[in-house]
């Protein structure tokens, strides 16, 4: 009988399905990205957006050159192969701006690392998130954005 019991003591400690907690967890990916611009108005309702047609960056564009003074209006950029437009809105917490430090990619989740700082070109007082347009420099599907400080 203690025969049995030490086998099935032995099999229970060596079976694979006992180690679900120890999968590997899959590496971030770093992602090379321009910073096109920061808005200080509003883009989109949603906390991001991926401009993945042409239609989609004509739209935003409009909603920019109808907020937009002056004469002069910003080219529209065309989207190409091998490159992904995203707008993100992260929240301000001590400063009037951000500047992005890093991107990353993991299981369709985009990680941005952004640092704070004080832009002279906007108010000093003003908490209002700004709608900042990147370009990553590869096609990614993003289901969904993490900001981190």
């Amino acid at each position: 009988m203690k025969l049995f019991l030490y086998f099935f003591l032995f099999l229970f400690l060596n079976c694979q399905s006992q180690y679900q907690g120890n999968k590997p967890v899959s590496p971030k990916k770093e992602i090379s990205f321009e910073d096109k611009y920061h808005y200080p108005f509003s883009l989109t309702q949603k906390d991001f957006l991926v401009i993945d047609s042409q239609e989609k960056m004509d739209e935003i564009f409009k909603i920019i050159h109808q907020n937009n003074e002056g004469n002069r209006f910003s080219p529209i950029p065309a989207i190409v192969e091998g490159e992904t437009y995203i707008i993100i809105k992260p929240q301000l917490k001590n400063a009037n701006d951000v500047l992005i430090d890093n991107i990353s990619l993991s299981k369709n989740t985009l990680y941005v690392k952004v640092k704070e700082f004080n832009n002279p070109d906007a108010e000093k007082t003003n908490r209002s998130s700004p709608n900042i347009l990147l370009k990553l420099l590869e096609q990614t599907k993003i289901t969904k954005t993490i900001i981190q400080y």
